[in-house]
Parts: C-alpha cells; structure tokens; sequence
C-alpha cells in the first residue's frame, strides 16, 4: 500500500481545523482567519479575552520538524504545533501550545535555511514533556 502524503497545503489546513475542534471542544469561540493575516492563523475568545493562535502543522511520527520565520514572530501569539500522526491513523493529533518567547527559546535557526528560518525538533520537544496538550496557558 502506497504511503499517504499530504501536500503542504493540506497539511496545514488539517492542523489548523484540528486546532480549532480541540478549542472549540474546550469551550472557546473560534474564528478562522484564512490567510488574510499571515501571523494568525485562528482568533479565540473565550471570558471576554481575545487571543491569537498561529498553527504550525506535520504530518507523521517520523517527520523531523516545524519550521518557522523568526521575524514574524510576535508577541502575545501562541504557537500551537501539530503532529497530525498521517502515518498511524489509529493516533490521535498530537497538540503542543507554546507562547511567542517559548517558540523564539526553542526554534533553532538553521544557516541551511537562511537567517529567518529557525525549526523544531518534534522529537526533541516530545520529550521536554512540558508543552503537549498545554491549552491552560491560553487561559
């Protein structure tokens, strides 16, 4: 059986609604933003307070990383990386909720990738065991 492989835009479209079905599951209100704020992926309220989610997405166990532009990070966004497990249908997505100076610490620039480019280790911050399923910052 060939092995399923997303194509980069479904990938990150797949993240972003399991996000935002995790959020909603929890009690938030969510809007999309649909590209028209490329910092921003979804906008969540929940008590009266407004915040800002930027979703980054891969899609197997054995992926290696997320990447993500340092220059576009910016403060009071949460970062919420996904796993989407394509690899393992019987495996839930995994979740990790990071705060814009958390995502600065722990993406890594890579001289590979240029300046701007920095990436994660999945499996590094798998075993960090502190930033999976985290949603009680966003409180």
């Amino acid at each position: 059986m060939e092995e399923l492989k997303l194509q980069r835009i479904q990938t990150g479209i797949a993240a972003e609604y399991y996000v935002a079905g995790e959020l909603l599951r929890l009690g938030y209100n969510v809007t999309f933003t649909f590209g028209n704020t490329k910092s921003i992926d979804l906008l969540i309220e929940k008590d009266d307070t407004i915040i800002a989610i930027q979703v980054k997405g891969i899609q197997r166990t054995k992926s290696i990383c997320w990447n993500l532009d340092k220059t576009k990070v910016k403060p009071n966004i949460y970062y919420v990386l996904v796993n989407l497990h394509i690899d393992k249908p019987s495996e839930k997505p995994e979740f990790f909720i990071l705060t814009s100076n958390e995502a600065l610490n722990l993406f890594t620039s890579s001289p590979k990738l240029g300046d701007k480019r920095a990436t994660l280790d999945y499996k590094k911050l798998k075993r960090l065991e502190v930033y999976q399923d985290k949603w009680s910052k966003l409180c």
